[in-house]
């Protein structure tokens, strides 16, 4: 017969363990977030709605290359779906509203990222999580019939990298992001639609800025430059008179 207080210590010691795992793995979690840097490019996706791609590091955490390639699926995880050229005309017309937000689990990144070292496929179920937060913007009417449109805005960014493969550590962040909409026709609508986003992780801004990024015409060059240079024809024959 098993002496009892043996069993009973080996369980205790089991317990024991259990518990001291449990308690790393929470404080793992919830340690100080490793603060990134680095950038993201979004663009209309070769799919459906609009595709990310990050490249972001911080203290041993690093993703290069991860990107969303968007799709029918998950289209609805990118706040500045309404503006992308496949599902703004399904929306009922051109950008008007939207915002820079963005949320992305595992399942939906690919890539590689290394934590402490080791390396992990993202597009594993729950061992990557991105989420972008970023207000939401109203283009002024008067600026809707220009060929462009830049926005600026400030964004936070949280996200957990590890879980289902190893150790999580959270991840936090903020930055600009600058949204480029161009004057396009797409299924029968002309209006402002996604051309690309840069998010830039670091100094951020207060708010949200919209402001008009046309091009002069051809013509209106011309007619610029040639005023310019009339100027400046003027300028010569009146210092030569003075001398």
């Amino acid at each position: 017969m098993p002496d009892l207080s043996q069993v009973f210590r080996k369980k205790c010691l089991q317990v024991f363990a259990i518990a001291a795992i449990s308690v790393a793995a929470f404080g793992t979690v919830h340690a100080d977030p490793i603060i990134v840097s680095g950038s993201a490019t979004l663009v209309n996706g070769a799919f459906f709605g609009p595709a990310i791609t990050f490249n972001i590091s911080g203290s041993n955490f690093e993703a290069s290359n991860v990107e969303d390639p968007g799709g029918i699926d998950h289209f609805g995880h990118f706040g500045i779906s309404p503006c992308s050229r496949s599902v703004a005309p399904l929306n009922g017309g051109p950008c008007t509203t939207a915002n820079l937000g963005y949320s992305g689990t595992g399942d939906e990144l690919t890539g590689m990222f290394t934590v402490n070292g080791m390396t992990f496929a993202a597009d594993v179920i729950n061992t990557l999580n991105f989420q972008i937060t970023s207000p939401t913007f109203v283009i002024p009417p008067e600026l809707l019939d220009d060929s462009a449109v830049t926005i600026i805005a400030p964004f936070t960014f949280t996200g957990l990298a590890g879980g289902a493969c190893c150790q999580a550590v959270e991840l936090a962040g903020q930055g600009t992001v600058t949204l480029l909409l161009t004057r396009q026709t797409v299924g029968g609508f002309t209006g402002l639609f996604l051309d690309n986003a840069h998010y830039v992780f670091g100094e951020t801004v207060s708010g949200v800025t919209i402001q008009s990024a046309e091009v002069p015409e051809p013509a209106t060059m011309v007619l610029l430059l040639s005023g310019l240079a009339g100027t400046l024809v003027r300028l010569r024959h009146k210092k030569n008179r003075s001398e």
